[in-house]
């Protein structure tokens, strides 16, 4: 419901009926009798009518058009029985002037105006002028007046408005995403001990699984396919064994992730998660685009392969394993994106809504830390992570990343 709506009518009700009593008390210096009486009646009547049809939604710009003219059409009616251009009713077509700008528009201000002054001269014509042109005029002018300064106030005030608005919704966004980084700083707290306790947990199993390659080792045959994977078992092992003392490793570790931000080829990143994700999704058909672009990114080779195996893996168990998924790479409006699409079964809507949520994942046996650490690292280095569709015919997610001054 609208408010100013309901307001103006109540003003205009109670200023009639004002000027009525009025009219009432100086009837026999008016000489109207009892006629006031009865077009207030009716101009009540029509008030309440457009106060009662507003409530429904298909009628408020009726009543809302409506409104003015019912309010000019009494104020004219009681000048038409109060001596004309002298009545002392013509100040009720200043109040409708001025109470346009609380329900109107700014371009219903003008023409509430220009109406107005169209009725009062057609009355003051049928009327018969007789020699009251200066007055009209008078009248005229000062309703024109009265107009043009309602008009600009009004003007002044929405602008003003808009502007508030405008900064109480970048107020609201920004106080939005200091909210998810309060909630993702405490998710993160929470899981700093545990992640602590599993990193030297993880360093002493990789040492023992190492042994255990190094008794293997000479058992295996001289075959490429054997020796093919005891190298990506020594790989793997690597890998873990790197990421077990970064992580325990924090000062370092921080220290490293802050000089290692450039990357200079986002294909050879692409292709290490590929060979990755080959190892353990080797049934799912990756169909690769590039638009030939190599440019510099403000984020480090390990994190960018980091955050690609996460997508990576979530397009592989999103087709079960079996299916095909694809990469773009291209470079757009002074950034690097990267989409990977696949072919599975989608999110839901209220899934795709918490996607990135800490802990919130649709896998029965997900951690949901996945995509939300990866926006979180791509945010860092002032990139982002974004999911684009999530129908039933798969899902795909983009990412953004700033390229580095010299390779725009």
């Amino acid at each position: 419901m609208d408010r100013n709506f309901d307001r103006t009518l109540l003003i205009r009700h109670v200023a009639i009926c004002a000027a009525v009593i009025a009219a009432y008390v100086l009837r026999s210096e008016l000489e109207i009798g009892y006629t006031a009486l009865g077009i207030v009646a009716l101009g009540g009547a029509l008030n309440f009518l457009a106060y009662a049809f507003q409530r429904r939604p298909e009628l408020v710009r009726v009543c809302t058009i409506a409104s003015p003219v019912i309010g000019v059409g009494s104020w004219t009616a009681l000048i038409a029985v109060t001596r004309g251009v002298a009545s002392p009713f013509v100040a009720g077509l200043w109040l409708e002037v001025v109470l346009s700008a609380m329900s109107l528009r700014r371009t219903g201000v003008i023409f509430v105006t220009a109406g107005t002054v169209a009725l009062f001269w057609a009355q003051q014509l049928w009327l018969g002028i007789g020699g009251a042109e200066t007055a009209l005029v008078l009248q005229t002018g000062f309703l024109a007046g009265m107009g043009g300064a309602t008009f600009l106030v009004t003007r002044r005030w929405v602008r003003t408005q808009d502007a508030l608005s405008r900064r109480y919704s970048a107020l609201r966004e920004r106080l939005a995403m200091l909210e998810r980084e309060l909630d993702d700083e405490r998710a993160l707290g929470q899981l700093g001990e545990g992640v602590g306790r599993l990193a030297h947990g993880l360093k002493n199993a990789v040492h023992g699984v190492r042994g255990f390659v190094g008794l293997i080792e000479p058992r295996l045959s001289a075959q490429a396919k054997d020796r093919a994977v005891l190298a990506g078992l020594n790989a793997a092992i690597d890998n873990l064994e790197t990421l077990a003392q970064l992580t325990l490793d924090t000062k370092n570790g921080a220290a490293a992730a802050q000089t290692q931000t450039r990357v200079s080829s986002p294909g050879v990143c692409l292709e290490c998660a590929l060979r990755e994700i080959s190892r353990s999704q080797p049934d799912v058909h990756w169909s690769t685009f590039s638009d030939g672009t190599s440019p510099e990114l403000l984020i480090s080779n390990t994190e960018l392969v980091e955050v690609l195996l996460v997508l990576l893996t979530n397009a592989a168990e999103a087709v079960d394993g079996r299916g095909a998924a694809r990469i773009e790479m291209r470079s757009a409006a002074g950034e690097y994106r990267v989409v990977v699409s696949d072919e599975g079964r989608g999110l839901a809507p209220d899934a795709a809504a918490r996607i990135f949520e800490p802990g919130y994942t649709t896998k029965p046996k997900g951690s949901g830390f996945g995509l939300f650490l990866a926006r979180r690292l791509l945010e860092k280095r002032g990139g982002r992570l974004a999911l684009k569709r999530a129908n039933g015919k798969g899902a795909t997610f983009e990412i953004a990343l700033p390229m580095s001054t010299a390779a725009r």
